[in-house]
């Protein structure tokens, strides 16, 4: 601490009581990397809302810090198999980081996707994920073992089959192969379809060239990336909205930061979450009705057929559950608490994903 001459030792104490923890003002240069382009709305979220909010709330507080903000979407400087190491590493300051493809680095973090067919209420899965980090502390500490700190979590709308080919039961998925991500694979055991991995960008030429015949994915993602172009049957089979990304800062960077600053960007993530929540939502009905433009055909299905899809698959969720606690990560504990706060909320789900 500086020393202040000529002053009692009471008045000195007095007057650092009221000082803030960051007295003197500070320019911050930092860079978001995210492997998704703009058209995703949780990066479109980042440009769109928390940036501007974060700059927002610093110039309301007074202008003590200023940030210059580096944009690095689409890939510029990782993919989207890549965030998670980019902002390790500091190559990136903040990340939108698709943990749906890191499920050796962030297992528990793969909750949602293995118990799909619950809700398709995004805002109320999320809330219910960031509940499920204050009671299990391992998934926070798995974050910063990979030298970050998650700021909010990011899920994707509920998911669909859109494919090439018509279909009426889960019989008609039987031996077609369809483009699929991370433990979301998992939701094909059992129909006799054949997962082919992959990431959201590379869908359309998968299905255009015929490697596939189709693919898994969200309401929100079928105009931006224009599936319904090449698979234009969109059966509503509903397997639920899904946790499958973050918004996190480098540790490193996050320590060296202001508590002043840290305070603006940790309230404006909270309101991100439900911001990239609701575009989300927004956005899935909006691009059901572009695919119907476009010449897609919707069919919902019925809860018999749901629970034919649901059913038809191993229990993932305790397999996935039994093999986390085989390498101490509490994979049960985490799966009876998830299961629980969705119940407290009011979400049913089309299996008991307890049941052995």
């Amino acid at each position: 601490m500086r020393t202040i001459a000529a002053v009692s030792t009471a008045a000195i104490i007095a007057a650092v009581s009221t000082w803030p923890h960051s007295a003197a003002a500070e320019d911050f240069s930092f860079t978001v990397v995210a492997g998704h382009p703009p058209i995703t709305a949780g990066v479109a979220a980042i440009r769109d809302f928390f940036i501007p909010e974060v700059n927002r709330r610093l110039e309301e507080a007074g202008g003590n810090h200023t940030i210059t903000w580096n944009e690095a979407y689409a890939g510029a400087l990782a993919d989207v198999q890549g965030v998670l190491e980019a902002v390790e590493g500091g190559v990136g300051d903040f990340g939108y980081v698709p943990h749906l493809f890191e499920a050796d680095k962030l297992p528990l973090e793969q909750i949602t996707y293995v118990t799909p067919f619950g809700t398709a209420d995004l805002k109320t899965m999320m809330r219910i994920v960031r509940d499920l980090h204050e009671e299990v502390p391992e998934m926070a500490q798995a974050w910063r073992d990979n030298n970050q700190l998650m700021l909010a979590a990011v899920g994707v709308d509920n998911y669909h089959l859109m494919t090439s080919f018509p279909i009426e039961t889960v019989e008609d998925i039987d031996g077609r192969k369809l483009s699929t991500a991370g433990l979301q694979t998992n939701w094909l055991r059992g129909t006799g379809a054949v997962p082919v991995a992959g990431a959201l960008p590379d869908y359309y030429n998968s299905i255009q060239t015929g490697l596939t015949e189709g693919t898994v994915t969200f309401e929100s993602a079928l105009a931006p990336y224009k599936f319904f172009e090449v698979a234009p049957h969109v059966t509503k089979v509903n397997y639920g909205a899904q946790s499958s990304s973050a918004l996190t800062v480098n540790l490193d960077v996050w320590e060296g930061l202001p508590d002043d600053l840290k305070q603006i960007i940790e309230e404006v993530a909270v309101e991100y979450q439900d911001y990239a929540a609701d575009k989300y939502m927004s956005n899935a009905g909006k691009s059901l009705e572009t695919a119907v433009a476009g010449g897609a055909q919707i069919k919902e299905v019925s809860d018999e057929v749901r629970a034919g899809f649901a059913n038809a698959i191993p229990n993932i969720a305790t397999e996935w559950a039994k093999s986390l606690d085989d390498r101490g990560i509490p994979g049960t504990e985490t799966l009876e608490a998830y299961l629980r706060l969705s119940d407290e909320a009011g979400v049913k789900f089309s299996r008991d994903w307890l049941a052995e």
